[in-house]
């Protein structure tokens, strides 16, 4: 049976890699980060929007219009990924730096107000989250995330039945299925060391690793022939 999902070119294969484990890296770490700090959850929606759903059950309005501020704040990222990269394919030679070092931005500046401000911070965050989910969303027919880990567990198990069934299924989706998965495993358990030493600064370091590979993505675009 034909293999649904073929190897991807070579030169495609380090950005592919790289690239999600290093986003998905940031997103568990952040969110590991606020939940420590007292936030909810910001790399995701799904358990936000039914607190939102229970809030309103409960006739908790103060409480419901906060979360429905982070939905609109991670929705509004997402819009700010559509605005610069206009594609949800992965494809190399796209503003992806651009997008990169956005999110590097919202997260300096909720660094900055969590001290001060948490709220405003958290939906920060949110914002930050939503536009790294937007940024590439597809890639070959599959459907990439990077700031939840619902959707990886789900494909895990599904191409997992597929191959017990007897269908081909290409190794290099597992790979890349279970770096995602590990390295949102790993940026939560970092996270929760840093910000036990370091608080709310401990964004700081996935602010300047998002600014870094923006930077580098950004020049490798502009010195490369045809990537302009």
């Amino acid at each position: 049976m034909p293999d649904r999902h073929p190897k991807p070119p070579d030169r495609e294969l380090p950005f592919l890699f790289s690239g999600g484990v290093l986003l998905a890296g940031v997103a568990g770490y952040v969110n590991v980060v606020v939940l420590a700090l007292g936030g909810p959850p910001v790399t995701h929606v799904t358990g936000t929007v039914s607190r939102f759903s229970a809030d309103l059950g409960n006739r908790d309005f103060t409480d419901a219009t906060w979360v429905l501020a982070i939905v609109a704040a991670f929705i509004a990222g997402a819009g700010v990924s559509g605005f610069v990269l206009g594609d949800p394919r992965l494809r190399l030679g796209r503003r992806y730096g651009v997008a990169i070092l956005a999110e590097a931005a919202l997260l300096a500046a909720a660094t900055a107000v969590f001290p001060i401000a948490p709220l405003p911070a958290v939906l920060l965050a949110a914002g930050a989250s939503g536009l790294q989910n937007a940024m590439a969303s597809t890639y070959r027919h599959l459907i990439l995330r990077t700031t939840h880990v619902t959707g990886i567990a789900t494909d895990l198990g599904f191409e997992l039945g597929r191959r017990l069934a007897g269908h081909r299924v290409a190794g290099w989706h597992f790979v890349l299925l279970t770096g995602l998965l590990g390295a949102f495993v790993a940026g939560g358990v970092a996270g929760a060391v840093a910000q036990a030493g370091l608080g709310s600064r401990a964004l700081l370091l996935p602010t300047a690793l998002l600014g870094a590979a923006g930077l580098t993505y950004f020049a490798w675009r502009r010195l490369t022939p045809g990537r302009g």
